[in-house]
């Protein structure tokens, strides 16, 4: 049976991204091991770390009613959103620069192809050093997850929309200022007080009456939120909290992504017209 020559050439270039992706893979992969004692003293440093902060949570272990749990299970999907979820958008902000992007122009590799192939040993890194750090949690330190695989799916998907959305402004930004852009940099550094990252949003409160209210409005706050809500509380697609609480993520998702896109290529762009798209 023969294919139409669309589909064939669809295929064929198909096939051509995927050889591109594995090699960037590889070749971060060879990279990573050819350095043996960085390489061994980062799986150690990563050991170190995750047992530092289960003795830190037993020490402070307490209950966190929000998402009726105790404050080391509460960690435990923090650790999951750091490894799972963020290095996405990371992947992208340090990846695609204004000092790596005119030399991938010139080589003829799609953006999409050199973001993903330059990401792919990074992310599956981070899972690879994730499941001993979860199997740490879970039965060293007695964290306790009761995960709906569904709702984590969406979860996740959307905080990966939401977080790409936001790499993009920055590195739609920083194309033009050759710098941190103030946008993003404001809501990251927020971001790290009043997400949620390390605590409930709600105890904010405790300490500046109302706060909490305010920390809605950053969109990191519905990723841990979303993620926590699935894999803590365990609720179903079919729960009226979720449905709500998953089109709220939804909407900061449907917002940002357009918008960094839009800035992303405004970036690039104003960055050819004058110029000065490889200076830093």
């Amino acid at each position: 049976m023969r294919f139409p020559a669309s589909l064939r050439t669809e295929r064929t270039r198909f096939m051509v991204a995927l050889r591109q992706i594995t090699a960037f893979t590889k070749r971060d992969m060879y990279g990573w091991s050819t350095y043996k004692t960085a390489a061994i003293t980062q799986l150690i440093s990563v050991l170190v770390g995750v047992l530092a902060w289960g003795i830190n949570a037993t020490y402070r272990n307490r209950p966190v009613p929000e998402y009726s749990t105790d404050y080391i299970s509460f960690l435990v999907v923090g650790l999951v959103i750091g490894n799972i979820v963020m290095p996405i958008a990371q992947g992208v902000e340090r990846r695609l620069n204004p000092w790596t992007l005119e030399t991938i122009l010139m080589t003829g590799v799609s953006v999409p192809v050199f973001v993903v192939g330059n990401i792919s040993w990074n992310y599956l890194f981070s899972i690879i050093i994730f499941v001993p750090q979860l199997l740490i949690g879970i039965y060293w330190f007695d964290a306790k997850l009761s995960v709906n695989l569904y709702s984590t799916l969406f979860a996740f998907a959307i905080s990966a929309i939401i977080l790409l959305g936001l790499a993009m402004v920055s590195t739609g930004m920083r194309f033009v200022t050759k710098s941190t852009d103030p946008i993003t940099w404001t809501i990251n550094t927020l971001s790290q007080l009043a997400a949620g990252m390390t605590f409930p949003v709600q105890f904010l409160d405790q300490i500046f009456p109302g706060a909490s209210s305010l920390s809605w409005f950053l969109p990191q706050t519905w990723v841990y939120h979303l993620c926590r809500e699935a894999m803590l509380m365990g609720l179903p697609l079919t729960s009226p909290q979720m449905q709500y609480d998953l089109l709220k993520g939804l909407a900061f998702a449907v917002v940002l992504f357009p918008i960094g896109y839009y800035i992303f290529r405004w970036g690039l762009r104003r960055s050819k017209r004058d110029g000065t798209l490889g200076w830093f």
